[in-house]
């Protein structure tokens, strides 16, 4: 239940799909490329299940390899089968094509990354006044950080499925709740409450554990696995079997929903001077930040 429903509904906060969702025509565009997509998906899908298949039942010694696959070898199917099962023109237009793939998802997720947190957390947050040229300079310096940690996470983490379901976990836990109130609770979330649920939810994400990255759990759930070793030898990092992703992804639902109530009963009894994130969504009433787009009655300007 906890990876269907993280599969399910952590695809929907990804960018890629609500940025064109929110741009469609009508909804009924919408509706019809989330279908399509759906099927695109699936068929995409296809020929790296066909790959897996034909790298699994092939014998390799009989090859230009000569050796047997491993276990750490399973990762490389692709680039196995392209490099030794396909004509040379086949293998160097392959490997070529995923190469540039590859390079090119990886810029522009650094890029679109950088971006929306200069533009949505430091400039929208923390530093309203600032020029376009420090935002700039914010900008380049937040993608030589992003591509540090990107960096380092492909050298320690060792599976691509891994860092996608990752990924995934932490839009569903992170940003789901989020995008759902926004859409249709908009007047019932803050800043505040944004901020405090974010922040609880990922906190606990983190002490539950992740075996992708190496590391165990500190908080343990009901069920927790603990730590052992495989056939190999190997050390298997301890894992949750409760559910523990969709308490997370409920649990930013209650706190930002209950932040952002006592946010509004605070700044409707204190001096908006005070409110540092105003919020002109909170609801009907007037907030600083209403108040500045419009004249000094704070009306709004036509």
């Amino acid at each position: 239940v906890d990876y269907a429903l993280m599969m399910i509904c952590g695809g929907i906060p990804w960018q890629a799909y609500f940025q064109r969702v929110l741009s469609s025509r009508d909804y009924k565009v919408a509706r019809f490329l989330s279908f399509a997509a759906s099927f695109g998906c699936f068929a995409a899908a296809i020929p790296s299940v066909v790959i897996g298949l034909i790298t699994m039942n092939t014998d390799w010694e009989s090859t230009a390899l000569n050796a047997a696959l491993t276990k750490p070898d399973y990762k490389l199917a692709v680039p196995l089968t392209l490099l030794y099962l396909t004509p040379p023109v086949v293998s160097f237009i392959g490997l070529g094509a995923v190469s540039a793939a590859v390079m090119s998802s990886t810029d522009s997720s650094i890029l679109g990354v950088s971006t929306m947190f200069t533009r949505n957390v430091f400039t929208e947050v923390f530093y309203k006044n600032a020029s376009d040229k420090f935002s700039l300079w914010f900008l380049r310096a937040t993608v030589v950080v992003n591509t540090c940690i990107a960096m380092l996470i492909a050298i320690l983490v060792k599976s691509v499925y891994g860092l996608y379901l990752i990924c995934s976990d932490l839009v569903f836990i992170l940003l789901f709740p989020h995008l759902t109130l926004v859409v249709h609770f908009p007047r019932r979330t803050n800043r505040y409450g944004m901020i405090a649920g974010f922040g609880v939810a990922f906190f606990l994400r983190v002490l539950a554990g992740e075996p992708v990255l190496k590391y165990n759990a500190v908080l343990k759930y009901p069920y927790y696995e603990e730590p052992t070793t495989d056939e190999y030898g190997d050390y298997q990092y301890g894992y949750q079997k409760f559910p523990f992703r969709i308490l997370c992804m409920l649990i930013n639902f209650v706190v930002t929903l209950g932040v952002s109530y006592l946010a509004e009963l605070v700044f409707d009894r204190v001096p908006s001077l005070l409110d540092y994130l105003p919020s002109p969504d909170l609801s009907g009433k007037e907030t600083p930040y209403m108040k500045a787009s419009g004249d000094e009655d704070g009306n709004e300007m036509k």
